[in-house]
């Protein structure tokens, strides 16, 4: 399948504003006004570096002519195509089964992306979207190339999940890695910032996140080159730290409280 980069995140927000002070600081590009409306039962705005954030009005109604919205956090990520036609064809020889076509202008935003959604079931929980950007040089930077060290999506099992997205995505998962302070096992997919996690016993957060919040996408991790400093400035917009870890040789990590439905982390990866 012929897949260009991980282009962009939806995020399910209670408040657009806070969610423009939480990720500003992460995301280098520029956010764009507020659009939608009542009757689209959502409002929402772009990162140009990537990140889509959505705040719905009526969790019950489907939003912006498509699916509904009823948690906070995570929704799905979107990989960029340069025909999502010809990935939908793809994508469902792979298994996964086409859930809406919807471009811009059919929804009277104009020319501007086609996107094609999936049902989550044969991807093990994981949302997956394939984005079309009509406009010839069009000046989204895709999240891998801006920002974002790894999403994380946590299973009870990473053998399946794993084994399936390799064969979509055309691209090898990293060895595992463990992570003791939370009980898990982890396999990452650098080209494309796929993180896959599960549990590696019956206790640990992993294990209680999954007990609460059951399969998906808990948590989005940007890169850092320089923790000490971004510590504070995570700090200044009202995040709490909740572990520091390290990932391995010249590589650290900062954890802290979820908000929102969602976990955001800062890795730095310093070449030996």
């Amino acid at each position: 399948m012929q897949l260009d980069s991980l282009d962009h995140v939806h995020f399910s927000v209670p408040d657009l504003a806070r969610a423009e002070q939480l990720f500003r600081p992460w995301l280098p590009g520029e956010f764009t006004p507020a659009y939608g409306s009542e009757e689209m039962n959502a409002f929402g705005v772009w990162n140009m570096s990537g990140g889509d954030f959505i705040q719905a009005i009526d969790p019950t109604k489907p939003v912006f002519g498509g699916a509904r919205i009823d948690r906070h956090g995570i929704l799905s990520v979107s990989f960029r195509v340069q025909d999502v036609d010809a990935g939908i064809k793809a994508a469902c020889a792979a298994g996964l089964e086409l859930r809406s076509r919807v471009g811009s202008e059919d929804i009277g935003m104009g020319k501007n992306v086609i996107q094609a959604q999936f049902d989550p079931t044969a991807s093990f929980g994981l949302g997956i979207e394939l984005v079309e950007r009509e406009i010839p040089g069009d000046p989204h930077v895709p999240m891998t190339e801006s920002s974002v060290d790894y999403i994380e999506h946590t299973t009870e099992s990473v053998d399946a999940p794993r084994a399936f997205l390799t064969g979509l995505l055309e691209s090898a998962f990293e060895p595992v890695a463990y992570e003791e302070d939370t009980g898990a096992r982890s396999f990452r997919n650098a080209r494309f910032g796929i993180q896959l996690t599960e549990p590696s016993g019956d206790d640990g957060p992993v294990h209680q996140r999954l007990a609460e919040f059951g399969a998906g996408l808990h948590a989005i991790a940007f890169r850092s080159s320089d923790l000490d400093r971004d510590s504070k400035r995570a700090e200044d917009v009202g995040l709490k730290l909740a572990v520091e870890r390290g990932l391995g040789p010249g590589a650290r990590e900062l954890e802290f409280l979820p908000e929102a439905g969602m976990i955001l982390r800062l890795v730095e990866r310093r070449e030996n």
